[in-house]
């Protein structure tokens, strides 16, 4: 069963990255925007690296053109239909909402969004560490990473809102917890059913999913802070920090 737990304790733990983005903004009370562009831009690339460099990259010895296609598609198609039914970090882009009670409205709306959004996210770590511990141990950091932007995301309007800080920092953790239980699941399905073309399956979807979050969310909303460059130069530096894991794990 080790092969079940380990990728829901790894999950867990960067699940609960979500909390520490909020610890950060309720210690900061203010963070500036080129923070939060610099760290969404910083994930953004490590999301990307490790959603090509490995998962696409190792789902490739498994499965036909086609079959990477269309699951690839699949993984991305899902989190548009996600995303056009429950609202996400897009809402605080900016910071333009002023009204507390918006600001509240807003934060509670975007914890709800980062909840639903972790559940793919944890059957992306159990796919990647059924194929290969060290590929789920890889993707678990890249999400790690990504989910810290997002707790800040959720708690800067919460913070605004006057909201107590420990509230704040139950509200940004429990919204991780949907991850670790989404890993559990999936690693038990694929302990039972993980024939080398599902494990496939899971790995390329996995990568559709992920892009889509950095395509959609990370890189969109870094930008409109406005610091272009800041931006661009955190996103390689994520490339190259992932890479240096991706080397040191080998």
């Amino acid at each position: 069963m080790a092969s079940v737990f380990e990728p829901f304790l790894l999950s867990l733990v960067a699940g609960m990255a979500t909390g520490i983005g909020g610890i950060i903004a309720i210690a900061l009370r203010k963070v500036t925007h080129r923070v939060v562009s610099f760290s969404l831009g910083f994930a953004s690339g490590v999301m990307l690296l490790v959603s090509f460099n490995n998962l696409f990259f190792e789902a490739q010895k498994l499965l036909s053109h086609i079959e990477l296609i269309v699951m690839f598609s699949l993984g991305a198609l899902m989190m548009i239909a996600l995303d056009l039914t429950i609202p996400h970090i897009e809402i605080t882009a900016g910071g333009k909402i002023s009204k507390n009670a918006e600001m509240l409205r807003t934060g509670k709306l975007i914890a709800l969004g980062i909840t639903l959004h972790n559940l793919p996210e944890g059957l992306v770590v159990a796919a990647g560490y059924t194929y290969m511990p060290r590929l789920g141990l890889i993707i678990a950091i890249a999400i790690m990473l990504h989910n810290i932007p997002e707790g800040l995301a959720t708690a800067i309007p919460l913070t605004e809102a006057g909201m107590k800080p420990i509230k704040i920092a139950l509200i940004t953790l429990l919204s991780g917890l949907a991850e670790p239980l989404a890993a559990l699941v999936g690693a038990l399905a694929l302990s039972f059913i993980g024939t080398t073309t599902i494990v496939g399956f899971s790995l390329v979807f996995a990568a559709g999913v992920m892009t889509y979050i950095t395509a959609d969310e990370l890189i969109p909303v870094a930008h409109e802070y406005g610091y272009k460059h800041t931006v661009s130069v955190s996103l390689l530096v994520g490339i190259i920090f992932a890479l240096l894991i991706d080397v040191i794990l080998s």
